[in-house]
């Protein structure tokens, strides 16, 4: 990890050898995805059924198909066609908007970048704004490039050309006066694909009353800041939601009464930690409130 001020002062390095153990150990979630899709029988996934509506035990497709069900789980991300199932709870946005592109196999197309991005993830600091860079496993460098105390609808007044990626790209540097060069050339190396992102969450310590045969897991439960804790949450939901049900196969509702107790407890820890970090973020000395708080102890 590097932690750099947007003038290139670097604050923090940790850097550890190739063949070191990992103690925080990462994996694209793409690659995830299909070890876990990879490790069910083939027609376990029924692909073009997007949810639309559930009533009296059936479920309604997009497609115009229905079926029964005994427990349907949530799992459907930040705009969840479930939740309202449970709850009046909607997100709201934060004052943040990101703006996501990809350098594809960074050791060969920009071998100097690669050198000073190092092996893992790369922040950059200034008032208001951040800039993160991730090395993925398939060679790509994710870049995001995030603005705070921004409105819902900044995109539609930010001048960014989406349908220009080029002029795009030099909106994006327009809009870091005063960046160190050497960071600003990432946005230059980036290819076509932009994203922009208007980041919004669920209350903090979100609950509803349990009802015995729908509950939700991940960002359709517990929307959080993007500071690294919603998808290490969503994993554990899953598995702690699975175990419950081993435990009472033949009893839904207690399941999910169990699993849920124990995941709103556990999440909404992790929701106020997130605030807590996204709080910092948002501070005018970014940068030193950062670095202190990865001090040790």
């Amino acid at each position: 990890m590097r932690l750099l001020e947007s003038d290139g002062t670097l604050l923090l390095q940790e850097d550890t050898p190739g063949d070191a153990p990992s103690t925080r150990p990462e994996i694209d979630r793409s690659d995830l995805r299909d070890l876990l899709l990879d490790s069910l029988p083939e027609d376990t996934v029924r692909w073009g059924h997007a949810f639309e509506s559930a009533a009296n035990g059936r479920l309604h497709f997009t497609n115009g198909s229905s079926t029964t069900y005994d427990l349907l789980v949530g799992a459907d991300g930040a705009q969840s066609r479930v939740r309202p199932l449970l709850t009046d709870a909607r997100p709201t946005h934060i004052g943040q908007n990101v703006v996501e592109l990809t350098i594809p196999d960074i050791d060969r197309t920009h071998p100097d970048l690669a050198a000073m991005l190092g092996r893992g993830n790369y922040w950059v600091l200034g008032n208001g704004i951040s800039l993160a860079a991730q090395r993925n496993g398939d060679g790509r460098v994710r870049v995001g490039i995030s603005f705070y105390s921004t409105p819902e609808d900044w995109f539609a007044t930010a001048a960014i050309p989406f349908d220009n990626p080029p002029a795009a790209r030099s909106r994006l540097i327009d809009l870091l006066p005063g960046w160190n060069p050497r960071i600003t050339a990432l946005i230059e190396a980036c290819e076509d694909a932009i994203t922009p992102r208007s980041i919004t969450t669920l209350p903090i310590g979100l609950t509803w009353p349990s009802t015995p045969d729908i509950t939700l897991l991940g960002d359709a439960a517990h929307l959080m800041p993007p500071v690294g804790e919603g998808a290490n949450m969503a994993l554990l939901d899953g598995a702690q939601l699975a175990l419950t049900l081993a435990a009472h196969p033949n009893d839904f509702p207690a399941a999910v009464r169990e699993y849920e107790h124990e995941m709103f407890d556990r999440t909404s820890t992790a929701a106020r930690m997130s605030a807590e970090v996204q709080e910092l973020l948002m501070a005018p000395d970014v940068a030193q409130k950062m670095f202190a708080f990865f001090q040790p102890g």
